[in-house]
């Protein structure tokens, strides 16, 4: 029978070095899992806020940079299906699918955008993607829950001829809707502004 070989020992030296690869390794493991859960944790708070009742406490005074009308519709055809052309933009209108996209300039920056249309799920994309293109740091995620809790908070105040949501502002943007009767048929205007901070 052969013997089974001696595990070797380890000496003072490979035991000091093991230990404090060890200690490395847990700090950095602590580290990365902190910053991980920390980041989840602020997406999840963002969500739970945005579905929550109290709709005062969904309001996050940011600011944002200006934005030439050019540079949005750029921003835009980047991410979207559909493309805009700068040059289809007359009187800071313009249309897609039936879908009027309207643009209020303060000089050569755009300050709001309104997007008017029939039916809630024909315009979610073009929404979604004006959204995105206004401010690059919202997710699409997060603009599905804003896209929702406005239709939600539709007839906030309302009248005999329309009815408005809450407003919302988010990361230096504002979002509210309108419903309104036009011709005998029921239409919504989605609004977009910008926070702009004055000088």
């Amino acid at each position: 029978m052969k013997k089974k070989k001696d595990k070797k020992k380890l000496t003072k030296k490979q035991m000091i070095i093991l230990i404090i690869v060890t200690i490395v390794l847990g700090t950095l493991c602590y580290f990365i899992s902190t910053e991980i859960t920390k980041s989840i944790i602020d997406h999840k708070t963002m969500e739970e806020r945005l579905r929550n009742e109290e709709y005062p406490d969904l309001i996050e005074p940011d600011t944002i940079s200006n934005i030439s009308l050019n540079d949005l519709i750029n921003n835009f055809n980047e991410i979207s299906a559909e493309d805009i052309d700068i040059n289809s933009i007359v009187d800071n209108k313009t249309t897609m699918n039936d879908i009027e996209i309207e643009f209020c300039l303060n000089e050569d920056n755009v300050s709001i955008i309104s997007i008017n249309f029939n039916k809630k799920s024909d315009a979610q994309d073009i929404i979604t993607d004006m959204i995105i293109a206004n401010n690059e740091n919202i997710t699409e995620e997060t603009t599905t829950l804003i896209y929702d809790r406005v239709f939600e908070t539709l007839g906030n105040t309302n009248d005999k001829e329309s009815k408005t949501s809450e407003f919302f502002q988010y990361q230096g943007l504002e979002f509210s809707l309108k419903e309104f009767k036009e011709k005998n048929k029921y239409k919504y205007s989605f609004r977009i502004g910008r926070i702009i901070e004055e000088e």
